[in-house]
């Protein structure tokens, strides 16, 4: 049904799009990702076994374009290989990512309201999360005011419910119940910088919303060859347990082209984490949460932190470097990271206040291909070098073997354009 649906859509715009001289696209995507881990996220415990399986996402996108008005459609279909039996007759495994209009209101000023994907500087704070087969996409609007040719400022606004109720506002679902942001941007020749407001607010009990204020900025220098970023950002109200918090980011990095397709780059992250023990004490959160960040993309690929873990603890130091090589068909590169707790951890036979632990160090090597111009295939290798600190936050062994290896084919037809 539900493919019936979107055909039926395809079949009302196409002759819709001809008539108002609109640009009409319809383009798709199908990525299979094989993948194998043996201490990806956790470390590895000896009596634990390696865990190999294929995921895929397939999405077919729409798109109407003109001069007063755009509009979007996402439908995907994501799953395990083997998730489902052969002789199924449906499942829950498609949805609709994104789903949105977009109307001029002046020549300064346009809207855009429905599910869509959010994205704002390096992903950090708003991202889409590509990595995550399912991606991230909004409920939301957006007004839009393009002040001048380098200048503009968005403002967002989100407010979720589970269903159309009767009486009340109380939501139950595991996500934000509101959000509000601005979003100042400025795009000069040798700089560019952002600056963000963001105010998310998360069910408590009923008739109690718990609201933290991110805020901040990022600035990237380009004089020459080399580009110098930096990012800080400070964190302040209530967490999601209602504990009142205090929090901070900072961000520095440089990168520079040095030889044929190749560019270095190297910084540091710094997330503040709540001391182990003053975690004992009810109602303080030190612990920056990057929100709705591309998480996958920062600190190690193998996501042994924000990614669906590490919240509301220790916090993060991460020191790393690494080369990118982009020549013909070919793309490859490293990324070598040092992990230090920002916190300070308590470890047996220490300090009772606890210090700050080096955690480990991570080596991420990985290889792209274009077959042509719409398929690609991608692979990649990552291994993590642990300490007992490390052990003391993730379970598991430091002298286990963990790493994690994957390969994906990225095939994106375009149908019409």
């Amino acid at each position: 049904m539900r493919l019936k649906a979107i055909v039926a859509v395809f079949l009302f715009l196409l002759p819709l799009s001809v008539s108002l001289n609109a640009q009409f696209s319809l383009s798709g995507e199908f990525r299979p990702r094989s993948e194998y881990r043996h201490g990806f996220q956790r470390l590895m415990s000896p009596d634990d076994d390696a865990a190999f399986f294929i995921s895929q996402r397939t999405r077919l996108n729409l798109g109407v374009k003109q001069d007063d008005y755009s509009f979007g459609f996402s439908f995907q279909d994501v799953r395990v290989w083997g998730e489902v039996p052969q002789l199924n007759r449906s499942d829950a495994l498609a949805s609709v990512h994104e789903a949105w209009g977009e109307a001029k209101l002046s020549d300064a000023f346009r809207i855009k309201a429905g599910r869509q994907e959010i994205v704002y500087d390096n992903a950090r704070i708003f991202g889409n999360v590509d990595w995550a087969q399912q991606g991230r996409s909004h409920d939301a609007a957006v007004l839009k005011w393009q002040y001048s040719a380098n200048t503009r400022l968005h403002a967002g606004f989100a407010f979720n419910q589970d269903s159309e109720r009767r009486t009340g506002t109380y939501y139950p679902v595991n996500n934000y119940k509101t959000l509000q942001y601005l979003w100042l941007n400025r795009d000069e020749e040798q700089v560019k910088w952002s600056l963000l407001l963001l105010n998310t607010g998360y069910q408590q009990a009923p008739g109690n919303v718990a609201f933290s204020l991110t805020t901040g900025g990022r600035i990237v220098y380009s004089p020459g060859t080399g580009s110098l970023s930096g990012s800080a950002y400070l964190q302040a109200g209530d967490d999601r347990t209602n504990a009142s918090l205090l929090a901070w980011y900072l961000a520095l990095e440089y990168a520079r082209p040095v030889d044929n397709g190749i560019t270095v780059s190297g910084g540091f992250e710094v997330l503040s984490g709540t001391d182990e023990a003053d975690m004992i004490i009810s109602g303080r959160n030190n612990s920056f949460n990057p929100v709705f960040g591309t998480n996958h993309a920062f600190n190690g690929h193998m996501d042994y932190f924000y990614v669906g873990n590490h919240f509301d603890d220790v916090g993060l130091i991460d020191v790393y470097g690494g080369m990118n090589m982009v020549r013909e068909r070919w793309s490859a590169g490293f990324r070598v990271h040092a992990f230090i707790s920002e916190g300070r951890i308590l470890m047996a036979g220490e300090d009772g206040n606890g210090k700050r632990q080096y955690l480990g160090s991570e080596i991420d090597v990985f290889a792209g291909y274009n077959l042509f111009e719409q398929a690609t295939v991608r692979a990649g290798y990552s291994q993590m070098f642990a300490t007992e600190a490390m052990e003391r936050l993730k379970g598991g062994s430091k002298d286990e073997i963990n790493n994690w290896v994957w390969l994906m084919l990225v095939l994106r037809p375009s149908f019409l354009n």
